[in-house]
């Protein structure tokens, strides 16, 4: 489990980002006030973290006296373990990979709020030919991103939650990038796992697939804000102010007029990323509405869906352990105070 990796397919360059409060280049001297935190994305630095760039050159971290430097992680398991060993503040998972970490393996981490309200992965097949129950897929073959990762879980966890043996699908790599469609229209699979951002590049290409998303079966939360364990109890304000921050982050990406100062904010530490400025738009506005809740607060922790993963998690063999509460895995406890 340690080794899962969370691939998201997008293009990306490695750049050294700017560590002070603004992403501008004459920045002021650094003010000796502000606390150094990190903060370890799961891949590299893309829009799905956008909340963290903007709130960056924004000032919100500022204001809650805090200076937060981005680090672009290698995959959630990098993510994880800088956290647990104190190289990092904060890190940014799914719940599919950090509970059975923490229930099986002991890491010292716990959820502080969730980013992602709805899966960003979906089931993709042809229009013609969709999928849209696990039992479709019993003695077929679909495409996930990476072997034993999160989505080849979440695929599982799909077949569980309707009583099918998840053994009885067979799982190929095809990848995160648009050039996972090509399995599909040679015949080589009968669907494949895609994510919010490949599908808004298909989107903008005019590309129409059938989309299952899998929190039709398997509702699990999406990429969440976690600490070490050991920080919550003395680290409250900071927690505290880092969400309030984001939050503020979420609520400038939902205004249409704030994209270009978006589209500046991530491209500070990826230029690539904002390279096609119409398909970087696309992304921003199709990521709001995957992590904006019903409430309309954002990083709200949805604790019922938390307690239905964990058990659906223990019935598909995701995670081990039966007993450990679901205080361990996450707390809304400092969203709360936000």
């Amino acid at each position: 489990m340690f080794a899962v990796t969370t691939a998201v397919g997008s293009s990306f360059v490695m750049a050294c980002a700017p560590s002070t409060g603004n992403d501008s280049g004459d920045q002021n001297p650094a003010d000796p006030s502000l606390r150094d935190l990190a903060f370890v994305t799961p891949f590299q630095h893309i829009i799905n973290y956008a909340d963290v760039y903007v709130a960056i050159q924004e000032g919100y971290f500022e204001q809650e006296g805090l200076r937060i430097e981005p680090i672009g992680g290698s995959g959630t398991a990098s993510s994880i373990s800088q956290v647990s060993a104190s190289q990092a503040f904060f890190g940014k998972a799914a719940a599919v990979i950090t509970c059975p970490l923490i229930a099986d393996t002991g890491a010292t981490i716990i959820t502080v709020a969730q980013g992602d309200q709805k899966s960003q992965y979906s089931v993709a097949s042809l229009p013609d030919k969709p999928l849209t129950h696990p039992e479709q897929w019993q003695g077929k073959t679909i495409g996930v991103i990476s072997k034993g990762g999160s989505t080849e879980l979440l695929l599982d966890a799909m077949s569980v939650a309707e009583g099918l043996d998840p053994t009885k699908v067979r799982k190929v790599v095809t990848g995160a990038d648009v050039g996972s469609l090509e399995f599909l229209n040679r015949g080589e699979v009968d669907g494949f796992i895609t994510y919010l951002g490949s599908e808004t590049a298909f989107e903008q290409r005019g590309i129409e697939l059938n989309y299952l998303n899998t929190d039709d079966f398997a509702k699990m939360p999406g990429d969440s804000y976690f600490v070490k364990s050991a920080d919550v109890q003395k680290e409250g304000e900071s927690i505290v102010g880092f969400l309030r921050a984001s939050r503020k982050g979420y609520q400038f990406l939902e205004k249409s007029e704030n994209l270009d100062k978006v589209l500046t904010a991530v491209g500070a530490y990826n230029e690539v990323e904002v390279s096609d400025q119409e398909l970087a738009q696309l992304k921003v506005q199709a990521q709001v509405p995957l992590c904006k809740p019903e409430s309309g607060d954002y990083l709200s922790v949805d604790l019922a869906s938390w307690e239905s993963a964990v058990e659906l998690m223990r019935r598909s063999g995701i995670m081990k352990d039966t007993k450990m509460p679901i205080e361990n895995f996450v707390t809304s406890e400092f969203v709360d105070q936000i």
